[in-house]
């Protein structure tokens, strides 16, 4: 059976977020759009990958709409939408929440004035160059796209969109230096990559480091992005920055994660949408991943911030549930002892897991009806007429099933001549429990000291996943 879903949906969670009680204040943005004829158009800001509605405003007739509340209004990058729902234009929600906006329909970025916010008139400027290079590279790119692969002409090409590719990195930079504290200029960081060094450095034996390049990228990513600043969640990058990171420069280690979160989290306002945004978000991410070792990053997610009131936006149904799933799977992450168990097993004798003497035990847990381990049973039996010797490993098959009839039946049907015990008839306490078992077929590697090495792996991994286990446990063992 399938483990049921303990964490409210992403989509109620942002609605915690987003209309959770805030400060009193109020905005007008008044919007001007010469030659419009819709009668509404709307406010749309981002939200990680997301967009949601702000707010809506009719017209008097003549392309005049005003949106206004006494309500706060969270600075972001900001959509108006057209009454056909496409975007009309973006804007900031920065420097001013009193902000008019003048333009026509012929083009809406090259006819754009402003009134009442310094930033956003930058911003304009901004689009508008960007625009303009825009013009000047795409003949450039329709060109090199059109040429065989030998021509000559390729460095040229490249060259000129090189130039022009220049000129923009200038132009944010050359922003970035004279308007230092400005949300666009956060902004710009998002989007900006650390400029890897070209020279390698030495180790001490003289070779040259290979990592280095990939260490630095790791560590200089955020260089530029003040994560105070919660007006970075409502932008379309900061999710995709933020993925980027975890899949890219930071890996599948769960310690190595755990870091880089902790490093994020500890510069962002614990009351902003940033931190709530960026903690929920990888803890889905690791909740649901499939790599195994990651749940130690639900756990330490529990210990550390859910547990201890760091969440505090969350229901506290959604926070006892996080702990309790937690609380699973914490007995059986990757280096912790595996629980005993002692069960019967066919000929109703009590069989001791940790009475196995081999270098390595695979726990198996199946089931006689399960669909899935009719096709894992096979290939482990493979397995373990292949390389029990070899690899000094044993099987310790769990059924699931009460009936010691149908699993006789099955194991002899199967040739699974491991050691074979019932579940549910066991001394030691539920292995449901122990083991965080709600479906099958579940397949965890203990070595000789049935300390947890690996877990959910498939029965074709296991020859190569032992043997790289040895010959790293051996290299070690040299030093």
């Amino acid at each position: 059976m399938n483990k049921k879903r303990l964490f409210l949906s992403l989509f109620t969670i942002l609605n915690l977020f987003l209309f959770a009680q805030a400060p009193k204040d109020s905005y007008k943005i008044e919007i001007k759009i010469k030659g419009s004829t819709d009668s509404v158009i709307y406010l749309a800001n981002y939200y990680g990958d997301k967009t949601y509605l702000a707010d809506t405003a009719y017209s008097n007739g003549k392309g005049n709409y005003t949106f206004q509340k006494d309500e706060e209004l969270q600075g972001g990058l900001y959509i108006a939408v057209d009454q056909q729902k496409h975007t009309l234009f973006e804007f900031l929600v920065s420097d001013s929440r009193n902000i008019k906006l003048e333009t026509n329909k012929e083009n809406y970025i090259a006819n754009m004035k402003i009134n009442g916010s310094d930033e956003n008139q930058r911003f304009f400027d901004y689009l508008r160059f960007s625009g303009d290079l825009y013009k000047n590279v795409k003949p450039f790119n329709d060109k090199l796209r059109s040429l065989d692969k030998d021509s000559d002409s390729i460095s040229f090409y490249r060259n000129k969109i090189q130039s022009i590719n220049k000129e923009m990195m200038d132009y944010k930079e050359n922003y970035m230096e004279t308007y230092p504290n400005s949300f666009l200029s956060n902004f710009f960081g998002l989007i900006k990559d650390p400029a890897i060094p070209d020279t390698l450095i030495s180790l001490a034996d003289g070779s040259k480091d290979s990592s280095y390049p990939y260490r630095y990228y790791k560590a200089h990513y955020w260089d530029y992005v003040d994560l105070s600043d919660n007006k970075l969640i409502r932008t379309p990058i900061y999710h995709t920055k933020l993925d980027n990171f975890f899949e890219k420069a930071v890996g599948n280690n769960a310690d190595t994660i755990i870091h880089y979160t902790d490093f994020l989290l500890n510069q962002m306002d614990e009351t902003g949408d940033l931190y709530k945004f960026t903690l929920w978000h990888l803890t889905i991410k690791y909740d649901e991943s499939k790599i195994m070792g990651h749940d130690a990053v639900l756990v330490y997610f529990s210990d550390n911030y859910f547990s201890k009131g760091k969440a505090a936006w969350l229901d506290e149904t959604v926070v006892e549930n996080i702990l309790t799933e937690a609380d699973k799977r914490r007995s059986t992450l990757i280096g912790q002892p595996a629980p005993n168990l002692i069960m019967l097993d066919t000929n109703l004798q009590a069989e001791n897991l940790y009475e196995i003497p081999s270098d390595f035990t695979v726990m198996f847990f199946w089931d006689p009806s399960c669909g899935h381990c009719k096709d894992e049973i096979p290939k482990l039996v493979d397995f373990y007429n292949n390389y029990t010797d070899s690899l000094d490993v044993q099987v310790f098959a769990v059924c699931t099933d009460t009936n010691m009839k149908k699993m006789k039946k099955y194991i002899k049907k199967r040739n699974m001549n491991f050691i074979n015990v019932n579940g549910p008839r066991a001394y030691t306490a539920d292995y449901h429990d122990l083991y965080n078992i709600f479906s099958t077929p579940v397949m965890i590697v203990l070595d000789r000291d049935k300390t947890i090495i690996a877990k959910r792996l498939m029965s074709e991994q296991l020859p190569e996943f032992i043997s790289n286990h040895i010959k790293y446990f051996q290299d070690n063992t040299k030093k």
